[in-house]
Protein backbone atom coordinates (compact mmCIF):
# COMPACT_ATOMS: atom_id res chain seq x y z
CA UNK A 1 0.00 0.00 0.00
CA UNK A 2 2.67 2.18 0.80
CA UNK A 3 4.78 1.66 -2.40
CA UNK A 4 1.59 2.84 -4.51
CA UNK A 5 0.17 5.22 -2.40
CA UNK A 6 3.22 6.82 -2.03
CA UNK A 7 3.34 9.61 0.73
CA UNK A 8 6.13 10.83 -0.17
CA UNK A 9 7.20 11.43 -3.75
CA UNK A 10 3.51 12.25 -4.34
CA UNK A 11 4.20 15.14 -1.41
CA UNK A 12 7.00 16.70 -3.78
CA UNK A 13 4.17 17.35 -6.21
CA UNK A 14 2.20 18.37 -4.01
CA UNK A 15 4.44 21.04 -2.36
CA UNK A 16 4.92 22.46 -6.11
CA UNK A 17 0.97 22.50 -6.84
CA UNK A 18 0.56 24.23 -3.53
CA UNK A 19 3.19 26.62 -3.72
CA UNK A 20 1.08 29.57 -3.82
CA UNK A 21 -1.15 28.94 -1.03
CA UNK A 22 1.53 26.93 1.80
CA UNK A 23 -0.93 28.03 4.27
CA UNK A 24 -3.62 25.77 3.46
CA UNK A 25 -1.58 22.94 2.85
CA UNK A 26 -3.01 21.22 6.24
CA UNK A 27 -6.39 21.78 4.99
CA UNK A 28 -5.66 20.26 1.64
CA UNK A 29 -4.05 17.57 3.43
CA UNK A 30 -6.74 16.45 5.65
CA UNK A 31 -8.79 16.36 2.40
CA UNK A 32 -7.20 13.75 0.60
CA UNK A 33 -6.82 11.73 3.87
CA UNK A 34 -9.91 11.08 3.79
CA UNK A 35 -11.32 11.02 0.21
CA UNK A 36 -8.47 8.03 0.33
CA UNK A 37 -9.74 6.32 3.56
CA UNK A 38 -13.20 6.51 2.09
CA UNK A 39 -12.20 5.23 -0.94
CA UNK A 40 -9.78 2.50 -0.16
CA UNK A 41 -11.25 1.71 3.43
CA UNK A 42 -14.88 1.18 1.05
CA UNK A 43 -12.48 -1.23 -1.61
CA UNK A 44 -11.64 -3.30 1.49
CA UNK A 45 -14.99 -3.53 2.75
CA UNK A 46 -17.32 -4.10 0.28
CA UNK A 47 -15.15 -4.72 -2.91
CA UNK A 48 -15.36 -8.47 -3.04
CA UNK A 49 -18.94 -8.42 -2.45
CA UNK A 50 -19.43 -5.79 -5.05
CA UNK A 51 -18.08 -7.82 -7.54
CA UNK A 52 -19.73 -11.30 -7.04
CA UNK A 53 -23.07 -9.11 -7.15
CA UNK A 54 -21.84 -7.96 -11.03
CA UNK A 55 -20.88 -11.19 -11.72
CA UNK A 56 -17.29 -10.78 -12.04
CA UNK A 57 -14.50 -13.16 -10.98
CA UNK A 58 -12.11 -12.55 -8.14
CA UNK A 59 -9.75 -14.32 -10.03
CA UNK A 60 -9.85 -12.27 -12.97
CA UNK A 61 -10.27 -9.45 -11.66
CA UNK A 62 -7.18 -10.10 -9.55
CA UNK A 63 -5.32 -10.69 -12.77
CA UNK A 64 -6.92 -7.70 -14.62
CA UNK A 65 -5.87 -5.79 -11.61
CA UNK A 66 -2.37 -6.77 -11.34
CA UNK A 67 -2.41 -6.28 -15.25
CA UNK A 68 -3.37 -2.47 -14.31
CA UNK A 69 -0.71 -2.24 -11.47
CA UNK A 70 1.89 -3.36 -14.02
CA UNK A 71 1.29 -1.45 -16.81
CA UNK A 72 1.25 1.46 -14.19
CA UNK A 73 4.69 -0.28 -13.07
CA UNK A 74 6.24 -0.63 -16.50
CA UNK A 75 5.18 3.33 -17.28
CA UNK A 76 6.79 4.94 -14.33
CA UNK A 77 10.11 2.09 -14.47
CA UNK A 78 10.28 3.73 -17.98
CA UNK A 79 9.36 6.97 -17.94
CA UNK A 80 10.38 8.31 -14.66
CA UNK A 81 7.41 9.71 -13.91
CA UNK A 82 3.93 8.64 -12.05
CA UNK A 83 1.82 6.83 -14.97
CA UNK A 84 -0.64 8.46 -16.70
CA UNK A 85 -3.82 6.63 -14.31
CA UNK A 86 -1.92 8.11 -11.76
CA UNK A 87 -2.24 11.57 -13.09
CA UNK A 88 1.60 11.58 -13.94
CA UNK A 89 1.07 14.37 -16.52
CA UNK A 90 -0.92 16.66 -14.92
CA UNK A 91 1.49 16.09 -11.33
CA UNK A 92 4.80 17.07 -13.52
CA UNK A 93 3.43 20.52 -14.41
CA UNK A 94 5.38 23.50 -13.27
CA UNK A 95 2.98 25.88 -13.86
CA UNK A 96 1.53 27.41 -10.38
CA UNK A 97 -2.27 27.49 -10.09
CA UNK A 98 -4.01 30.32 -8.55
CA UNK A 99 -5.52 27.69 -6.18
CA UNK A 100 -5.20 24.21 -5.74
CA UNK A 101 -8.87 23.89 -4.00
CA UNK A 102 -10.58 22.70 -7.48
CA UNK A 103 -7.73 19.86 -7.80
CA UNK A 104 -7.82 18.50 -4.23
CA UNK A 105 -9.90 15.48 -4.74
CA UNK A 106 -10.14 15.30 -8.38
CA UNK A 107 -7.62 14.39 -9.95
CA UNK A 108 -5.18 14.17 -7.00
CA UNK A 109 -6.87 12.42 -4.07
CA UNK A 110 -8.25 10.15 -6.81
CA UNK A 111 -6.51 9.05 -9.02
CA UNK A 112 -3.26 10.76 -8.16
CA UNK A 113 -3.00 8.54 -4.60
CA UNK A 114 -6.11 6.33 -4.85
CA UNK A 115 -5.86 4.98 -7.75
CA UNK A 116 -7.04 1.96 -9.93
CA UNK A 117 -3.79 0.08 -8.49
CA UNK A 118 -4.22 1.07 -4.85
CA UNK A 119 -7.97 -0.15 -4.92
CA UNK A 120 -7.25 -2.85 -6.84
CA UNK A 121 -4.46 -4.51 -4.76
CA UNK A 122 -6.86 -3.49 -1.62
CA UNK A 123 -9.14 -5.81 -3.00
CA UNK A 124 -7.22 -8.46 -4.33
CA UNK A 125 -5.67 -8.08 -0.05
CA UNK A 126 -8.66 -7.88 1.42
CA UNK A 127 -10.02 -11.07 -0.67
CA UNK A 128 -6.76 -13.42 -0.05
CA UNK A 129 -8.60 -15.49 2.94
CA UNK A 130 -12.38 -16.79 3.03
CA UNK A 131 -11.91 -14.89 6.88
CA UNK A 132 -12.00 -11.56 8.05
CA UNK A 133 -8.50 -11.97 7.63
CA UNK A 134 -7.94 -10.60 4.64
CA UNK A 135 -10.25 -7.29 5.23
CA UNK A 136 -7.96 -6.29 8.43
CA UNK A 137 -4.64 -6.68 6.92
CA UNK A 138 -5.93 -4.30 3.82
CA UNK A 139 -7.46 -2.41 6.25
CA UNK A 140 -4.50 -2.38 8.27
CA UNK A 141 -2.69 -1.28 4.99
CA UNK A 142 -5.11 1.79 4.35
CA UNK A 143 -4.88 3.20 7.87
CA UNK A 144 -0.80 3.51 7.69
CA UNK A 145 -0.64 4.68 4.15
CA UNK A 146 -3.18 7.19 5.50
CA UNK A 147 -1.58 8.21 8.34
CA UNK A 148 1.97 8.37 6.59
CA UNK A 149 0.44 10.85 4.06
CA UNK A 150 0.44 14.16 6.20
CA UNK A 151 4.31 12.76 6.80
CA UNK A 152 4.86 12.63 3.13
CA UNK A 153 2.92 15.68 2.12
CA UNK A 154 3.96 18.57 4.81
CA UNK A 155 6.86 17.44 6.22
CA UNK A 156 9.16 15.67 3.67
CA UNK A 157 7.49 17.12 0.55
CA UNK A 158 9.11 20.18 1.37
CA UNK A 159 12.46 18.98 1.39
CA UNK A 160 12.15 16.80 -1.16
CA UNK A 161 10.95 19.08 -3.71
CA UNK A 162 14.41 20.94 -3.81
CA UNK A 163 15.98 17.67 -5.24
CA UNK A 164 16.87 17.53 -8.69
CA UNK A 165 14.67 16.16 -11.05
CA UNK A 166 17.32 13.49 -11.56
CA UNK A 167 16.68 12.73 -8.55
CA UNK A 168 13.31 12.79 -8.15
CA UNK A 169 12.85 10.38 -11.71
CA UNK A 170 16.04 7.79 -10.16
CA UNK A 171 13.66 7.69 -7.12
CA UNK A 172 10.27 7.30 -9.73
CA UNK A 173 12.17 4.39 -11.24
CA UNK A 174 12.69 2.19 -8.45
CA UNK A 175 9.02 2.94 -6.82
CA UNK A 176 8.15 1.76 -10.55
CA UNK A 177 10.12 -1.66 -10.22
CA UNK A 178 8.12 -2.27 -6.92
CA UNK A 179 5.13 -1.80 -8.52
CA UNK A 180 5.56 -3.44 -11.63
CA UNK A 181 6.23 -6.44 -9.08
CA UNK A 182 3.49 -6.37 -7.11
CA UNK A 183 1.37 -5.97 -10.51
CA UNK A 184 3.01 -9.38 -11.69
CA UNK A 185 2.77 -10.87 -8.23
CA UNK A 186 -1.22 -9.80 -8.22
CA UNK A 187 -1.40 -11.08 -12.12
CA UNK A 188 -0.25 -14.53 -10.79
CA UNK A 189 -2.17 -15.00 -7.95
CA UNK A 190 -5.32 -14.09 -9.90
CA UNK A 191 -4.26 -16.95 -12.02
CA UNK A 192 -4.28 -19.11 -9.25
CA UNK A 193 -7.38 -18.28 -7.66
CA UNK A 194 -9.04 -18.21 -11.50
CA UNK A 195 -7.97 -21.88 -12.21
CA UNK A 196 -7.78 -23.10 -8.16
CA UNK A 197 -4.27 -24.59 -7.50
Amino acid sequence: MLVITDPVTRGIYFSILTANEPERRWEYVRKIMLVVAITLGVAALVGRELLEAIGINLGAFGFAGGLVVALMGAEMLFGGQPSRAQGGEKAHTREEPESFEGSVIVPYAIPFVAGPGAITTVITLSSGTSDFSGAIAALVGVAVAVVLLPVGHIYLGGLLSKLSDQTVSIATRFGGLLILTIGVQLMLGGLRTFYGF
